[in-house]
């Protein structure tokens, strides 16, 4: 268990079974990176673009699965985006931010649900990753429990907590999700309740524990011997998660410097190797380095019994008195999933780790715990972005029926994701109130960055609002700023199409040549036929991005020499196609 070796990523886990497509998909993370959420939609694409970096095939990619992916975080906790990309209009429908669930307390979950259907034979598969880890860049140790499933004919108790997350995710959701989401949550909880998974090997039992959600129960933690692995470690999370009996501790030397000595006493405790991670000489070029331990994993050993719990739960007070966190159990032999399997002489895992030597602690970055915290509470105000047009472009009016926390010496203030540097002052003790002025149509966002700064430090973060007046064509404007070529005009059209990247490398750089019009033996107008009697919605994408190139002038520069005339053709097939429905 926990080899380093092993390693898997993300990507990977996403992936759907050969023959199957994605029907729907619902995340939850404490921190959520949008670079890192318009990436996750390539792995449910087809095989050649999973691997792509290519923007156009990213772009492809979301705008495909946007209506299928949710994903709920902690408000407060969207990172601020390296830089405005256009494409993150694409993620805008995906994300939900949710309220904390108590005061000082946080949601904190990190999994994913996924369900598939098999095109062939009609079956409908399920799959539950349970992670350690946010969806971010963060290139910490990390685990994940991947388990694969199949609906069954009737509800099961034990699937019942899962649902309960996903519901009450829902309900702690910052804005209220629209109708149709939310039904599709709903259903793929009625197919979680009745899940029938596949245990992972040598596994005899399987317990979900969904911490701080109504009606949950804590997990129990007696036994004789306890391992605990977590990077966050405080005395009370240590007596709750190994309340009598032997421990051995996996943490960072931060954390365990500053427990108190009693807390580790008659205990053994590591911390990860400071070359852990590194790959070896004969290692591929950017091979992935990890540092920093995030994983949360902890055994308890009973007699010639042992059970794992792993999740996103730390081993802190707050994650066990009021964080919304999941665990899943799994017992065992003792000898299979028990201590010495993780941190024994012989284990995989035990090669990466080092004998704790306790240092003085250093001194503290300046608590910027209160700034934090005010990002996170003014993030659950439900904010509105008023779209309206004016004489130099668009604007946006950004409000809140509730007002801003009242504090003083604290300067915040807001600017949109897609025009950084514009900031507007908002007032602490008043009601959100700005204006921004002068936008184009691609600079319309929800996505609002909120700054929090005072003598001891900053913080900022990324409120989503909702978007009132969206100009109907405002994703089309963004789509066709990508396009900005021939070349790259036929590579999203072979994309819609579903034929991958394997069939876009073979797009010529020459405009005028043949190679441009041929894929695979199969002309353009062949395909786009093909594409009209079995997939009509794929052309309706097509067509909305045409016409916006001919509306803003740009069809000779942009279409590839003598698609206007073939687009005719398929136009006007359309319309006759859709006058025979009509009839």
């Amino acid at each position: 268990m926990l080899a380093p070796d092993s390693r898997g990523l993300l990507l990977d886990a996403l992936r759907p079974p050969p023959g199957a497509r994605l029907c729907r998909a619902v995340a939850l993370t404490f921190t959520l990176d949008l670079e890192s959420l318009l990436v996750a939609p390539l792995a449910f694409a087809a095989h050649g673009l999973r691997e792509s970096a290519d923007p156009i095939a990213v772009m492809e990619g979301v705008r495909r699965c946007a209506d299928r992916i949710d994903v709920f975080c902690q408000a407060g906790q969207i990172v601020v985006p390296s830089g405005a990309s256009a494409l993150l209009a694409f993620v805008e429908p995906m994300v939900h931010q949710v309220r904390r669930p108590k005061p000082g307390h946080l949601f904190h979950p990190k999994l994913w649900v996924l369900r598939f259907l098999d095109d062939t034979t009609g079956e409908v598969s399920l799959r539950l990753l349970v992670l350690s880890r946010n969806l971010t860049k963060d290139r910490s140790w990390d685990v994940c429990l991947r388990l694969d499933g199949v609906p069954g004919t009737r509800p099961r108790a034990d699937n019942r907590p899962l649902a309960d997350l996903l519901r009450h995710a829902v309900r702690l959701a910052v804005t209220p999700l629209p109708a149709a989401r939310h039904a599709a949550i709903e259903a793929l909880c009625e197919d979680l309740r009745r899940a029938d998974w596949e245990l992972p090997e040598d596994a005899r039992s399987m317990v979900f524990h969904a911490l701080g959600v109504p009606g949950s129960r804590p997990p129990d933690f007696v036994g004789t011997r306890h391992l605990v692995i977590s990077p966050f470690c405080t005395p009370g999370g240590l007596n709750r998660c190994a309340p009598s009996g032997a421990l051995s501790v996996v943490s960072r030397q931060e954390a365990l410097d500053r427990l108190p000595e009693e807390s580790l006493a008659g205990s053994e405790a590591f911390v990860v190797s400071a070359l852990a991670g590194l790959p070896a000489e004969e290692a591929p070029p950017g091979q992935e380095v990890l540092h920093g331990l995030h994983a949360k994993v902890y055994v308890v050993e009973k007699g010639h019994q042992a059970r794992v719990l792993l999740g996103s739960a730390n081993a802190t007070d707050a994650a066990f008195g009021g964080n919304v966190e999941l665990l899943v159990e799994l017992g065992g032999s003792r000898n299979r999933w028990g201590i010495n399997a993780l941190i024994g002489p012989d284990a995989g895992f035990r090669e990466i780790l080092e004998r704790h030597e306790r240092q003085d602690v250093t001194e503290p970055e300046p608590d910027t715990g209160f700034l934090r915290d005010l990002i996170r509470d003014i993030a659950a105000i439900p904010m509105s972005a008023t779209v309206t047009t004016s004489a130099d472009g668009y604007e946006i009016r950004l409000d809140s029926q509730k007002t801003l926390p009242k504090v003083t010496g604290v300067r915040i203030t807001a600017q949109l994701h897609t025009r950084r540097g514009e900031a507007v002052p908002l007032v602490p003790g008043q009601r959100v109130s700005a204006v921004f002025a002068g936008l184009a149509l691609a600079d319309i966002t929800p996505f609002v960055l909120v700054v929090a700064e005072d003598r001891t430090g900053r913080e900022q973060t990324v409120v989503l609002a909702a978007l009132i007046g969206d100009p109907a064509h405002r994703l089309d404007h963004v789509l066709a700023q990508q396009i900005d070529t021939p070349e790259k005009f036929l590579r999203f059209l072979l994309l819609m199409l579903g034929l991958g990247t394997e069939a876009t490398a073979a797009v010529s750089g020459d405009a005028g040549g043949q190679g441009i019009w041929r894929t695979g033996g199969t002309g353009i107008l062949e395909l786009l036929l093909n594409a009209l009697v079995d997939r009509p919605e794929q052309l309706d994408d097509l067509a909305r991005l045409v016409a916006r190139i001919e509306a803003d002038g740009d069809s000779r520069r942009l279409l590839p020499p003598g698609f206007t005339e073939l687009w005719r053709v398929i136009d006007q097939a359309r319309d006759a196609k859709a006058e025979a429905v009509g009839r």
